[in-house]
Formats: structure tokens, sequence, C-alpha cells
């Protein structure tokens, strides 16, 4: 029973005046004696008594009120907070991975601005095209328009990752979602391990594309980085989805990094925790990946030993 309901009740029941005299009679067992006589004693009347019940249940309620108004606005400001922290660490993500994102955008650029040089100089250079002339400018076109659009796929991951405010909850294909993690975090993950995606095949689950995105490309930066660079091939970070306990889906991520010190275990998913070196990791990232998930009505759970790499569960509802 909540607040106002119980004081609610209270006040109906202060406002039977007859029931409130019957008991205080059955309760007076001579003058001056149990609590009818301890009231009338104190303050002279039953009804006396009743007035000054009613008056302290007046500003009780009040009390209770203004305390409830405070509340209320308490928790408007923490959801304000929440949200600030969720985007503050999605930008630190795509922080992680500026450097990787700017390498993929130059080089389809610099291939456009090529053939875009080459087909301004032949357009100037010939009043009139052969036909082998003529394929060549086509053919460079087409490749320029293909690098614009490995570009505009680039910059549409980045906004699906990046976005502050949240388009809902809703049926999110899981497969998609990995793979525009992966790509965004390939940069960081090519030259430390191979990456195995197999979540296709799986039902749509009940979540947010953009928020799932955002756990997912932790998970795969936090792999990439649990593990040296310079030997790729003797390493991998494996993203495989599959159907879990009845009505929801499994997503693993499994690497064979340098896994985690059974004493930080407990602490993985605690706010500002973290084990990197000073000014690489902010703590924030497996403490809001939690919160997505648990926020999604699912599940986020570690299993790791040193040595032996880790695995992170991600178990969510299906649509």
């Amino acid at each position: 029973m909540t607040l106002r309901a119980k004081v609610e009740r209270l006040t109906a029941l202060t406002r039977r005046r007859g029931m409130l005299r019957q008991a205080f009679s059955g309760l007076d067992s001579g003058p001056g004696s149990g609590i009818h006589g301890g009231l009338r004693s104190g303050r002279g009347t039953p009804h006396a008594d009743n007035l000054l019940l009613e008056e302290t249940v007046r500003e009780r309620t009040a009390a209770l009120e203004s305390a409830n108004a405070k509340l209320s606005s308490s928790l408007e400001q923490l959801h304000a907070t929440q949200a600030q922290l969720l985007f503050a660490d999605r930008l630190i993500a795509l922080g992680r991975i500026a450097a990787g994102v700017g390498h993929e955008i130059n080089n389809p650029l610099a291939f456009i601005l090529s053939n875009l040089e080459y087909i301004h100089q032949e357009l100037q250079q010939k009043e009139r095209l052969s036909e082998q002339d003529r394929q060549e400018i086509l053919e460079a076109l087409a490749e320029t328009r293909d690098g614009a659009e490995r570009i505009r796929l680039i910059v549409r991951d980045l906004q699906t990752l990046s976005r502050a405010e949240d388009v809902g909850s809703g049926p999110a294909e899981l497969a998609s979602v990995v793979r525009t993690a992966a790509k965004m975090a390939m940069h960081e993950l090519r030259h430390r391990a191979r990456l195995v995606v197999e979540c296709d095949g799986v039902p749509p689950v009940q979540g947010n594309g953009s928020r799932l995105g955002q756990v997912f490309l932790n998970l795969l930066l936090n792999a990439a980085q649990s593990i040296p660079p310079g030997n790729a091939e003797g390493n991998e970070v494996r993203v495989v989805a599959r159907p879990g306990e009845p009505g929801h889906v499994l997503v693993e991520v499994r690497d064979t990094g340098c896994g985690i010190a059974p004493e930080h275990r407990e602490r993985i998913f605690d706010p500002f925790f973290t084990t990197k070196p000073l000014g690489v990791g902010t703590g924030l990232g497996l403490a809001v990946c939690h919160g997505i998930v648990t926020s999604l009505g699912g599940t986020l759970t570690m299993e790791s030993a040193p040595g032996q790499g880790s695995i992170f569960r991600v178990c969510l509802p299906v649509a």
C-alpha cells in the first residue's frame, strides 16, 4: 500500500466519529482510566480528541504530500542524469573508435577525389570521347558512387550510435545491430584478433537498436583491448546468438584476451570501476551496458579467468 493510500484510509477512519466514540467507551473502565480516560483527562472530551486527531492527520498528510513532491522531483532529476550518462558513454565509445572511423572514411574519399579529378581532366582535354574513353569514365563514376555510398553507410552507423534521443522500444534485429557495432569496432580489432559473428536465424528481440548497438560496441571494444596487438591470427573474438531460456535470445561475446582477476569480477559492473590505465578507461562502459540490458528486461552476466579470456552473456526477451 502506498503512503497516499495509507493516509486516505486513516482520514476515512477519523471521520467515523460515532465508531470512535463507541470504541473509546468500550475501552473506558472508569473515570481517569484506560485510553478514553487518558484522552479525556488530557483534552476534555471525545469530540476534542477527534478534532485533535483530524488536525494531526491533516498535518501528516501535508507533510507526506510535500515529501512526495520532493521525491518526484528527485526521480525526474535521476532520470535526466541517467539519460545524460547513457549519452556520455555513447560519445566515449565513439571517441575510442574515432581514429578508425576517420581511416574508413579517408580511404573511399581518396579514390572519390582521384576519380573526379580524372573525369574532370578527360572532359577538359577531349572534345569528343572514344568508346574506350567513355567506358573508362563510366567506370570511374561507378567507383565514385560506390565510395560515396560507403561513406554514407559509415555516417549512418555513426548517427545510429550517437543518437541522443531514443526512438522507442520495439522489435530489433540482432544480426543487423551486431554487424553495425562490429564495423565500428573493426579498426580496434583487426590488429588484435579475428572477429567471428554468428547471429543469423534468431528472432527479433525487444529493445532499441541504438541502445543495443551501444551495448555490443562496448563489449567488442573491451574484448579488443583485452588482447595485445600483433597476433591477430592467434586470437579470436566471437559473437554468437542462439535461443536461450524460453522466450529469450542469448548472445555471447567471447574473447581470448587476458581475462579478469577474481578480485575484480564482483565489481566489474560498478560505475567508474576500471582496471585500465589512467586515461584509457572511464569505468562507465560495462555499468551502462548492464543498465541498458536490465532496463530492456534482460540480463548481462560475465564469466572469466586470468589468461583464459572472458565471456559476456546478454540475454534478451523475444519481441
